[in-house]
C-alpha cells in the first residue's frame, strides 16, 4: 500500500503504518466513505488510531462512556452487516459495598448501538437487574481533532487550520474545525434529552434506576464538509444497500451468481467475504468501486479496486464497468512528475482530505503504480467476456488507446523490453508493483533492488492485457492493431521466459534491477504470474512445486518471500508475511496450468486460515510463521481488516475451483478442469450470467472426480465441460 514521501525523505516508513502501536484489532463499522473504529466496549479512546472518519479526516477522536468514572465491562461485540455494531456491557462494582448506595457488579445491563448511515447514530439503554434501586452517574466524553488520515499515520502537516472550542446550544454539541484548505468541517451531536451537567465535550447524567426499569439515550451526529456554498455530508446510498446486504448474507452479490454448498463453515466464510465487499463498496459521482481497506485505505485505489473487481466478476459483473469508468475519468492526460503521472496512466490512489487539498501529499491523485494500467485493460477484457458485447470497449475506446500508448511510450523506461517502474517524484513511492513497501523488492544478497525495476507478474499482466485487447480490437474490425498487439505479446512471452528464468533455481527471478541483474531471491511474484499465462507450460510444474516447499508454504499460505532468503522476516509487510489475494491468484494460476490437486491444497489452507480469524474474516496480510509455530495463523500488527482483495480471495478461489470461464462472444461457458476440494461434496451455482443467458450448475464430488450437471438454463448458451 501507499507510503508517501515528502522532500527527499520517506515520512511514512515501511512497518510504521501509524505513529502509535495497536494493541488490539479495532471494531470496524463502515458505510460509504465514513467509518468508525472503536474498542470492544464501543469507546473511541484518545491517543489511538480509533475514531470516526469521513473523507480522509477524523471527525471524532474520543467518544468514551463511563459509569461512576469506571469503564463498563464488555460482554458482546456484534458488527452484523458492517454498517452497525451492538455492544453488550455491564457494570463493575460501584461505590462502597458496605453502604446501601453501592451498585453490585453485573447488575446493570448496558446496550450500546452504533450505526452509520446519513450520519452517526448511537443509542444507549441501561436496565437495572439488581434487587434495589441503582444510583449512578453516566458520563460521556466527546472530542474532535479533525486531523488528516496521513497525520494519524505519522505525517506531520505543514499547515493547520483553527480548531474551534466546543459549542453547546440546548441539547446539541457542535465540534468544528476551520481548515487551512478553506473547508469548514464539523460534527453536531444532538442528545435526546439534556445532560444534568456539561462542560466542553463532557456531559453527565445522574440516574436513579429502580429495579427492572430502563433508561435510554439517543444521539444523532451530523457531519459536514463545507467549502464555500458546497456542503458534503455522508449519504447512506453511497454504501451498500439493505437489499444487497441481505443478498450477501445469502452468499450472493448484487447481480451475479449465488453459491450454495454442503459445507456450513465454508458458507459462513463466503458470506463474510461478500459482506465485507459490500462494506467496502463506495460510490463517487455515480460510479461504484471497492475501497482498498479499513482503516488506512478507504479511498479509490487503482490496483486494489481493479484486482478486487477481477476477483468478483462472476458474482458482481456490474462492478467491473463501474470501476473502469471511475478510473477512466481520472486517467492521466499529461506529464506531472510530482504525481508520477504520464499520459494514459491509471491512478494509484486518490485522497480528498486537508493535506491532499493543500498538495502536501501527492495523492490528488497519485499515479505511482506500474500495474494499474495493464490491470485496467485486463478487467475490460474479463468484463467483455462475461457480457459478450463490445459496448464497454467502444465506450472506453479512447481510454484503452491511451493506456496502450502509455505501455509503449512510458512503461519500459530503460528500453530492455520489460515494463518497469522508477519514481520521478520527490514524494513518490520507491516500489510501484503490488509489493510497494520501501523494502518490498530485494536482491538475494539482502540489498534493495535498484529502480528501474521490472517484476515478473507485471510482465504477465502486460502480456495478458495485450492478448485480451488484441481480441477486442479484432472484433471491433481493427485487424492491424489486433495483429500488432498479438505480435508484442509473443515477443514479450519469449523474452520473459528466456531472461527471467533461473535454471539453477528452476524458478523465475524476483525482479530485474537497473544494472540488468536478476534477483535470485525466491518470492511469490513469479507464482503470482501464473494466472496471466506468461509462464512456459513446461516450467509451470517447477514453479508450482517450488512455492509449495516448506520455505515458501507455511501451511496457512504461501509467503511473499522464502524463509531461506536473507531478507526474510515473518512479521514484515511484504518480505515474509502471507497475503490472501496473492495466494488467490497463485491458486488461479495453478488451476490454469492443470495443477488441480495443488490448487485444492492452497484453497484448503486459505479456508482453514479464514476459519481461525475472528468473524471468519481474512485480513490484508498475516505473519509468515508456519503451523509448527502456532496452531492458529499469527496476525500482522496493523493489517487492514476488512480489506478488499483479501475479501475477494475466497470467492475468486471458488470460481477457479469450479472452473468457470466465460466466452460471451460465442454464447458459451467453459467449465475447465473443475475440482472440488475434499471438504466439499456438493456445490450449486445459481443465476450465473453469460451474455444475455443465465445458467444454474450442480457440482458433486465422486471419489477424485468432480461431476458437473446443468440443472437450469435460460437463453442461448452452450456449456462445455472440459476435464
Amino acid at each position: 500500500m501507499t507510503e508517501p514521501v515528502r522532500g527527499t525523505r520517506r515520512v511514512l516508513r515501511h512497518g510504521h503504518a501509524t505513529i502509535r502501536p495497536r494493541f488490539e484489532q479495532p471494531v470496524v463499522i463502515k458505510q460509504g466513505n465514513m467509518f468508525l473504529l472503536t474498542n470492544r466496549g464501543g469507546d473511541v479512546l484518545p491517543d489511538s488510531d480509533q475514531g470516526l472518519y469521513f473523507r480522509d479526516m477524523r471527525y471524532l477522536c474520543e467518544a468514551v462512556l463511563r459509569i461512576d468514572g469506571m469503564p463498563a465491562v464488555p460482554l458482546l461485540t456484534n458488527t452484523g452487516d458492517g454498517s452497525a455494531a451492538v455492544f453488550g456491557l455491564t457494570n463493575p462494582e460501584l461505590g462502597d459495598p458496605t453502604t446501601t448506595m453501592s451498585v453490585r457488579k453485573e447488575t446493570i445491563g448496558i446496550r450500546r448501538d452504533k450505526r452509520l448511515g446519513d450520519g452517526y447514530e448511537e443509542s444507549l439503554t441501561l436496565e437495572n437487574y439488581g434487587a434495589q434501586a441503582a444510583h449512578l452517574t453516566l458520563t460521556l466524553d466527546f472530542d474532535a481533532d479533525f486531523v488528516d488520515m496521513f497525520q494519524v499515520r505519522g505525517v506531520q502537516p505543514e499547515r493547520r487550520g483553527t480548531l474551534q472550542p466546543p459549542r453547546w446550544r440546548g441539547n446539541t454539541l457542535t465540534l468544528q474545525y476551520d481548515g487551512a484548505d478553506g473547508h469548514g468541517r464539523s460534527i453536531t451531536l444532538e442528545f435526546s434529552h439534556a445532560p444534568d451537567r456539561h462542560r466542553e465535550g463532557h456531559l453527565a447524567y445522574d440516574l436513579v434506576l429502580e429495579r427492572g426499569k430502563r433508561w435510554e439515550l439517543h444521539i444523532e451526529g451530523a457531519l459536514r464538509d463545507q467549502q464555500g456554498s458546497q456542503t458534503i455530508q455522508p449519504r447512506a446510498e453511497e454504501g451498500a444497500s439493505l437489499e444487497s446486504t441481505h443478498r450477501a448474507h445469502e452468499g450472493q452479490l448484487v447481480a451475479g451468481a449465488r453459491i450454495e454448498t454442503d459445507n456450513s463453515l465454508f458458507n459462513e466464510i463466503l458470506a463474510r467475504s461478500f459482506m465485507d465487499l459490500h462494506m467496502l463498496s463506495m460510490r463517487q459521482e455515480g460510479q461504484s468501486f471497492f475501497a482498498a481497506g479499513v482503516p488506512w485505505y478507504v479511498a479509490l485505489f487503482g490496483r486494489d479496486s481493479l484486482l478486487t473487481a477481477i476477483q468478483v466478476a462472476a458474482y458482481e459483473p456490474r462492478m467491473a464497468a463501474h470501476t473502469l469508468r471511475v478510473l477512466a475519468e481520472r486517467q492521466a492526460t499529461k506529464l506531472d512528475d510530482l504525481r508520477d503521472a504520464q499520459p494514459g496512466k491509471i491512478l494509484h490512489e486518490l485522497r480528498v482530505g486537508e493535506m491532499a487539498n493543500l498538495n502536501e501529499v501527492p495523492q490528488t491523485p497519485y499515479y505511482g503504480t506500474v500495474d494499474a494500467t495493464p490491470l485496467f485493460l485486463i478487467l475490460l477484457g474479463i468484463a467483455s467476456a462475461w457480457t459478450g458485447t463490445l459496448d464497454l470497449f467502444k465506450e472506453l475506446r479512447d481510454h484503452v488507446d491511451a493506456a496502450l500508448a502509455w505501455i509503449d511510450q512510458y512503461g519500459d523506461s530503460d528500453g530492455d523490453g520489460f515494463v518497469d517502474y522508477k519514481t520521478r517524484s520527490s514524494m513518490g513511492l520507491r516500489n510501484q508493483g503490488w509489493k510497494d513497501s520501501g523494502n518490498g523488492v530485494v536482491m538475494e544478497d539482502g540489498r534493495l533492488a535498484e529502480p528501474p525495476i521490472a517484476l515478473p507478474e507485471v510482465q504477465g499482466e502486460v502480456f495478458l492485457a495485450w492478448s485480451m485487447m488484441a481480441e477486442l480490437y479484432e472484433r471491433a474490425g481493427d485487424q492491424g492493431t489486433a495483429d500488432e498487439l498479438s505480435r508484442k505479446a509473443r515477443v514479450l512471452y519469449e523474452a520473459f521466459n528466456q531472461q527471467f528464468w533461473l535454471p539453477e533455481q528452476r524458478y523465475y527471478a524476483f525482479c530485474r534491477q537497473a544494472d540488468g541483474r536478476f534477483s535470485k531471491s525466491i518470492a511469490s511474484n513469479a507464482a503470482h504470474a501464473l494466472w496471466t499465462g506468461i509462464v512456459d507450460a513446461k516450467r509451470a510444474g517447477a514453479v508450482v512445486r517450488r512455492v509449495l516447499e516448506a520455505d515458501m508454504f507455511s501451511g496457512w499460505g504461501i509467503r511473499t518471500l522464502a524463509t531461506s532468503d536473507v531478507s526474510y522476516n515473518p512479521v514484515d509487510y511484504q518480505v515474509g508475511s502471507i497475503w490472501p489475494h496473492d495466494n488467490s491468484f497463485i491458486m488461479a494460476g495453478m488451476q490454469h496450468y492443470g495443477f488441480g490437486e495443488e490448487a485444492c491444497q492452497l484453497f484448503t489452507a486459505m479456508l482453514d486460515t479464514a476459519s481461525k480469524f475472528e468473524n471468519y474474516r481474512l485480513p490484508e496480510t498475516f505473519s509468515g510463521f508456519d503451523r509448527a509455530y502456532s496452531n492458529v495463523p499469527v496476525q500482522y500488527p496493523v493489517a487492514c481488516s476488512p480489506q478488499a482483495w483479501a475479501a475477494g480471495s475466497i470467492p475468486f478461489m471458488m470460481q477457479m475451483s469450479l472452473g468457470l470461464h466465460p466466452d460471451g462472444f460465442h454464447r458459451r461457458l467453459r467449465v475447465e478442469r473443475p475440482c472440488l476440494s475434499a471438504w466439499l461434496k456438493s456445490v450449486t451455482v445459481k443465476g450465473l450470467r453469460v451474455g444475455e443467458a443465465e445458467v444454474d450448475l450442480r457440482y458433486e464430488r465422486s471419489g477424485d472426480t468432480t461431476l458437473v450437471a446443468v440443472v437450469g438454463k435460460h437463453g442461448d448458451l452452450t456449456i462445455s465441460i472440459e476435464y
